[in-house]
């Protein structure tokens, strides 16, 4: 009887320990805190087709009692949030969609105030740029991980970016694959 009923657990624990919740089509909320920032990231869906945009939508909210500087892009492409959607094992970036004219190289800085939130929408193709130009985007599982901006960027002296107080991010998953 015992051994009978152990197995019975270990199949419920195995089954559901091994289901994926992105196997499930449908739209995806993640919310969560880190630190004083609250971090919200929606999309209209966690299985994405090839062809298909990947719309992500945030909002960050600063929960603490001071103010929070950070880089807002440039001034023809200004934001508010770092979205990265990133290929689980190859760790390549997909590409963001691009605007008429494409961004110009100035820096724009914000202040987050405490209780302030703010939004931000990203579009990403599934193409991720390489040495040869843009590749058509692997199959497979992508996260997508979102933080407000640090507050600075410098270049180093071998022409790198380093990030000045980067801040924490959180993640969301979603399948790209070949049939929708």
């Amino acid at each position: 009887m015992k051994k009978a009923f152990l197995v019975l657990i270990f199949c419920i624990v195995f089954a559901t320990g091994c289901s994926n919740e992105t196997e499930k089509s449908g739209p995806v909320l993640h919310q969560e805190t880190i630190g004083d920032l609250a971090y919200e990231i929606k999309l209209n869906n966690n299985h994405f087709g090839m062809n298909e945009e990947i719309e992500v939508f945030t909002t960050v909210t600063n929960l603490g009692k001071e103010a929070l500087a950070y880089v807002s892009g440039s001034s023809s492409c200004p934001n508010n949030a770092f979205i990265n959607i990133t290929h689980q094992e190859s760790n390549t970036i997909l590409s963001t969609k691009q605007g008429e004219g494409g961004c110009t190289s100035d820096l724009g800085m914000s202040i987050l105030e405490p209780g302030q939130m703010v939004e931000d929408k990203g579009i990403f193709i599934s193409k991720y740029h390489s040495k040869s130009g843009l590749e058509p985007a692997l199959s497979g599982t992508y996260d997508v991980k979102v933080s407000l901006p640090p507050e600075g960027i410098e270049t180093t002296e071998d022409y790198q970016s380093k990030l000045i107080n980067p801040r924490p991010s959180t993640k969301t998953q979603i399948i790209l694959s070949d049939n929708n």
